[in-house]
This record gives structure tokens, C-alpha cells and sequence, in this order.
């Protein structure tokens, strides 16, 4: 009995350390990176990580807010790619690199210019760390790892700022596997947002550098920089494009004395050909349901002839308004809009003889927009107050 009690307890302990997980990590072992900022060197890239501490966010031990001390770091290191760079950064850290809990990549407008940003994806796709739902942004006038050193006023890490700001506007559509589906297709080309660091006011006393929403950057083939919407023409792209954005519009009445304001939601999009044998003739077509915000007009909403009337000269402005955005950037050449993408479901063998010059033959394609805009609240006053 002895023996087979001793048997059986040495076979316990066996089963005990056997069946444990050798390479489980703790959460106070690892470092989460919210941002990432991807800039140029002259020897290969610079990459920054924005690392939250948990324990200044939480407040510290006197009670001390977030805004009494840093709650976060940027660590940064050279390489010749993304790889040797975060080997440099790992081993400054006692922590292990946390890269899936990622909100943001923000890639700097000199990178762009000097550098093959396709490269990039063979990191994020292959390394099963990467989740590629964070966002894809431009930094334009400044180095990306300066947008990652900002704190917020408000969200103190400039990363979460930046995707709230993204979400609550309605751009959603921005991930980074998003940029890497347009970049692949033959007839689609990536619309990229652009942040730009303005000083702004906090308080009465004291300025700050805020990154903020500026415009929106086209890509070509290779991912390089054909022109930059600003933020306006850039929402109404975003919106013809299927990437849902463009939440109001205000425009000036006919006689010029007042204008009304509208809130856009439901926003979606149309491609159709004018016909089968035709092309090189495309409608756009924009829906939206329009909800009146403001009138400073002397119109009375609650008449059903002025109703009809706004909601004619709405669509009729809206649809101004986006064909001039649309001529804007065929005169730059990359297909946006995914007008190809169109054509090569709907005409496949006319399209092998067009996806090579696509971004030429974009530019001759006759795009006319239409927009069909129902209003479907006027508020709680029909004339505005006197």
C-alpha cells in the first residue's frame, strides 16, 4: 500500500507540472501599444510605439489625476525594416510588445514619398500579431513619431483621440486591411485620411499642438500621393467612394437670405452604367435620409410646397457640390470611387483590356452624380424665430 501511494503521488506531481503552459504571459508582463508612427531614415524606416501605463491612467497612489504625470511612452528605434526596428525596442523593455490591442498606424507624408509603403504589408499581414482593424492615417507637415508624442486635452493619448474623433465623424471604413483590399484591386485605388498638428486653444492662458482630421489623401498604384482633398471635398469622397461619411451639409437658400442646415444619415451609394453598350458613361448615385438642423431662412417648413421645394434645391446643391469633387480627382487619376472594381463585375472581358491603364482611363470615363435626399424631419418649428 505504501508503495502504490508513493507511486501515485509522484505520478500526481508529473501530471501537475506537466499540464502547466510554459510560455503564459501575464498582463503585467506585457506592454500594449495603441499607436504606431512609421517614418523615414536614411538607412531604412524609424519606428515609434505609443505604450500605455496603466498605472498613471488608473492615477497613482496620492490620488494624482492622469494630467499630473505621463501616462504614456513613445520608444522609437531604427531599421532597415519594421522587424529589426521592433527587436532594437524590445530590448530596451522589460515588458513584452503588445501590438493587437492597436487603435492606429500613423505613417508620416515623407515616408509615402520616399518609400515603397507596400512593403509595410508584409509585416502586418503576415505576422499574426497584427489584427489589421487599426486605422491607417497620413501625417502631413510633420514627422508621424511628433503625432504620437502629443497628449490630448481630452483623451491625453492622441492615438484614441484621433480614432474617436474618425468614428464619431463616420469614417469607419479606414482600417488597415481596408488599405491593403484597395491596394490589391485593379479597380479601386486607397483614400487615405491626413491628420495635421495645429496649435489650438486650450484655455485662456496656454496654446496646444492637437492633431487633428485636415483632409483626405489619394493613392495611386503604388501607394504614392496624388493629390490631398480637404476635409469637406474628402467626406463627400468618402461618401461616393462606400466608405460612409459626409454627416451634414449646410447650404445657402436661392435669394440669399438665410440657409438651412441638415443632418445626413443611412448614407449609401450606387454605380450603374448608362447602358450595356456604353462604358465610359457612369451615374453615381448618393442616397441619404436629411434631418433639418437649423433655418435662418424665412421659409415655413410646416407648408408641404416649401418641403417639396427645399428637398429639390438640396439635392440639386448636393449634387453640384460632388461633381465638382468627383472632376477634382479624375484630373489626379486614381479610381477612388471603385468605378473599376464596377466595370470589371459587370463587363469582365472588356476589363482585361482596360486594368492596366486604369488610372488613365479613369480620367476619360464621363461620371454624372445624382442624389436622391429625403427629408425626414423638420424639427419642432416650422418658421425660424423672430
Amino acid at each position: 500500500m505504501n508503495r502504490r501511494a508513493v507511486l501515485t503521488y509522484i505520478t500526481l506531481i508529473i501530471l501537475i507540472s506537466s499540464s502547466g503552459c510554459s510560455d503564459f504571459v501575464e498582463p503585467n508582463q506585457l506592454a500594449f501599444i495603441i499607436g504606431t508612427a512609421i517614418d523615414h531614415d536614411d538607412n531604412g524606416i524609424e519606428i515609434s510605439h505609443q505604450i500605455v501605463i496603466p498605472s498613471q491612467i488608473s492615477g497613482n497612489s496620492k490620488g494624482g489625476s492622469p494630467s499630473d504625470s505621463e501616462n504614456f511612452l513613445v520608444i522609437s528605434a531604427k531599421g532597415k525594416d519594421i522587424s529589426e526596428a521592433n527587436q532594437k525596442i524590445q530590448r530596451r523593455m522589460s515588458r513584452r510588445l503588445m501590438e493587437n490591442h492597436r487603435i492606429l498606424i500613423a505613417i508620416s507624408e515623407e515616408y509615402f514619398e520616399k518609400h515603397d509603403v507596400s512593403k509595410l504589408f508584409d509585416k502586418l499581414n503576415r505576422d499574426p500579431a497584427n489584427n489589421l482593424r487599426d486605422i491607417s492615417i497620413m501625417i502631413q507637415g510633420s514627422r508621424a513619431k511628433d503625432f504620437l508624442m502629443n497628449e490630448h486635452p481630452m483623451e491625453h493619448l492622441s492615438s484614441i483621440a484621433a480614432g474617436k474623433e474618425m468614428n464619431l465623424n463616420g469614417l469607419r471604413d479606414f482600417s488597415s486591411r481596408q488599405l491593403v483590399i484597395d491596394h490589391l484591386s485593379d479597380g479601386t485605388r486607397p483614400l487615405v485620411p491626413v491628420f495635421k498638428i495645429k496649435e489650438s486653444n486650450v484655455n485662456n492662458k496656454e496654446t496646444k499642438e492637437i492633431p487633428v482630421l485636415s483632409g483626405f489623401a489619394i493613392l495611386d498604384k503604388k501607394l504614392k500621393v496624388k493629390g490631398t482633398l480637404d476635409d469637406v471635398e474628402g467626406s463627400e469622397a468618402a461618401w461616393m467612394a462606400g466608405k460612409k461619411s459626409f454627416p451634414g451639409i449646410t447650404i445657402p437658400w436661392k435669394d440669399g437670405n438665410g440657409s438651412f442646415s441638415f443632418k445626413l444619415t443611412r448614407l449609401k451609394r450606387q454605380i450603374h452604367s448608362n447602358s450595356a453598350d456604353d462604358h465610359h458613361s457612369i451615374v453615381l448615385s448618393v442616397k441619404a435620409q436629411a434631418y433639418l438642423l437649423e433655418n435662418t431662412t424665412s421659409l415655413d417648413m410646416f407648408d408641404v410646397d416649401n418641403i417639396i421645394e427645399v428637398q429639390k434645391y438640396l439635392n440639386e446643391q448636393l449634387e453640384m457640390e460632388l461633381q465638382k469633387t468627383v472632376e477634382k480627382v479624375q484630373e489626379w487619376g486614381p479610381d477612388i470611387f471603385g468605378i473599376g472594381e464596377h466595370l470589371h463585375r459587370q463587363y469582365p472581358y472588356w476589363w482585361k483590356s482596360q486594368k492596366d491603364d486604369w488610372g488613365e482611363n479613369f480620367m476619360e470615363v464621363d461620371i454624372n452624380v445624382e442624389a436622391n435626399i429625403q427629408l425626414r424631419s423638420l424639427g419642432m418649428g416650422g418658421k425660424r424665430l423672430k
